[in-house]
């Protein structure tokens, strides 16, 4: 089932904000997008691996977004592109924009006398903003948003519906946080004393820069002393843990139930599958793509794909079988190497027994 779109648009016109090449009629009209499955005629649509190329025979789509390699499969409007995905979302983008409300601030809102509120904001009613805080141009504050002392918002950030932003936050442009996620807890840190433990006060803020994006019930801990750091264009998903003074680099992404230990390092343009565990006071380099499931219990120094997670032991066997593990290879190749001796001394045992 499709959607219509906010305005219909020319595949000419969709060919340029897809950044793809047209390939049809640049006239034909398209008036929403769906899966290829449920696409109608003025539909648009996108195809890539590993679907099987047998849908591309079957669609309704009026057009297609694909690459140049599976256009011979395909005999309809087409806008080619050597990555469709991407293609689509700019289209997405296009046909149905984010919506913006009216500025200003609801009556039911309760604004400190000494918060900063930018004329082009919209706070909504249930929204509370503390002493000293700055919400700047384009803003958007919906329901039950709690924005702590001294937070700076940057121009035009969203925040769904019952964000906490506990105080001294920093928040960079165009950031999106989705609903009830809390941004600057105190991280878990308590030091032992006898029987009980010592709370730690966490002193230090959050840092998220530009273009991030935030998912629902996500939590980023404040730090200790240092602040904890979110680089630009960064993407978590929901229900992750960022614990005290981790420091994420720019346009990394990480998906749900995810976990981040303390003082953890993960490096720029990461891709960090689902329900991943960090160990904490550990360094992940750049461009790492971490399998999810995969727990992570020292530094990744190397870009590369990593996997990989061992069922519960008792600690003492378990490292013993970690040891072993590391080691396995080397006893595989020496085990095909005793193997080969083998083989040739029983054949030259039966060339003497022959003889």
């Amino acid at each position: 089932m499709s959607r219509s779109a906010t305005t219909s648009a020319s595949l000419a016109e969709l060919a340029q904000v897809a950044r793809a090449e047209l390939r049809g009629d640049g006239h034909f009209q398209i008036l929403g997008v769906a899966p290829l499955e449920a696409a109608g005629p003025h539909d648009l649509s996108f195809f890539q691996p590993p679907r099987s190329p047998q849908i591309l025979a079957e669609t309704r789509a009026g057009a297609l977004i694909l690459r140049e390699q599976e256009l011979s499969l395909y005999e309809g409007n087409a806008l080619v592109s050597r990555n469709p995905y991407a293609s689509f979302a700019r289209v997405l983008q296009h046909l149905y924009p984010a919506p913006r409300p009216a500025p200003g601030v609801d009556e039911g809102a309760w604004i400190a006398v000494d918060a900063h509120i930018h004329p082009a904001a919209r706070i909504e009613a249930g929204v509370r903003v503390a002493s000293g805080a700055v919400v700047e141009d384009g803003c958007w504050l919906e329901t039950g948003v709690v924005v702590g002392a001294g937070v700076r918002l940057g121009a035009g950030c969203h925040l769904f519906p019952g964000v906490k932003v506990y105080a001294g936050v920093q928040i960079g442009p165009n950031c999106s946080i989705h609903a009830n996620a809390v941004i600057g807890a105190d991280g878990f840190g308590f030091a032992p004393d006898g029987d009980a433990y010592l709370k730690i006060p966490h002193i230090g803020g959050v840092r998220i820069g530009r273009d991030v994006e935030i998912g629902a019930n996500s939590c980023i801990d404040r730090g200790v002393m240092a602040d904890t750091v979110i680089g630009d264009g960064v993407k978590i998903d929901n229900l992750v843990q960022i614990g005290h003074n981790v420091r994420i680099g720019e346009h990394t992404v990480i998906a749900g139930q995810t976990g981040v230990s303390g003082s953890t390092t993960i490096g720029a343009h990461c891709r960090i599958g689902g329900q991943v565990g960090f160990a904490g006071h550990i360094r992940i380099a750049d461009g790492c793509i971490i399998a999810g499931q995969s727990a992570i219990t020292h530094d990744l120094r190397t870009p590369g794909v990593y996997s990989g997670v061992l069922p519960a032991r008792p600690a003492r066997r378990w490292r013993r079988l970690a040891a072993r593990f590391d080691t396995l290879e080397e006893f595989v190749q020496r085990f095909k190497q005793w193997e080969k001796t083998a083989a040739a001394r029983a054949s030259a045992h039966r060339e003497e027994s022959d003889d």
